[in-house]
């Protein structure tokens, strides 16, 4: 990590970049499974049950803060 420390680094906003990214990634996703648009390797495919789940607790969780955010 070089000069700076782990708390540094976590209290600089890389956490929510790193979290940003992730609601990115599995929002394509979504967008590509119906589409078919970018082909998907096959092993990533075998886990295509986990990463709705996963990506059902992300938009959960995007709800909860946007509730949230807007008081």
């Amino acid at each position: 990590m070089g000069k700076r420390g782990k708390e540094e680094y976590f209290e600089k906003g890389h956490v929510n970049w790193i979290i940003f990214l992730v609601y990115i990634v599995f929002g394509v996703y979504f967008l590509n499974y119906p589409l078919k648009y970018f082909k998907i390797p096959e092993m990533i495919s075998n886990f295509d049950i986990w990463i709705i789940f996963a990506g059902g607790i992300l938009m959960l969780f995007g709800a909860i803060n946007y509730f949230r955010a807007s008081r």
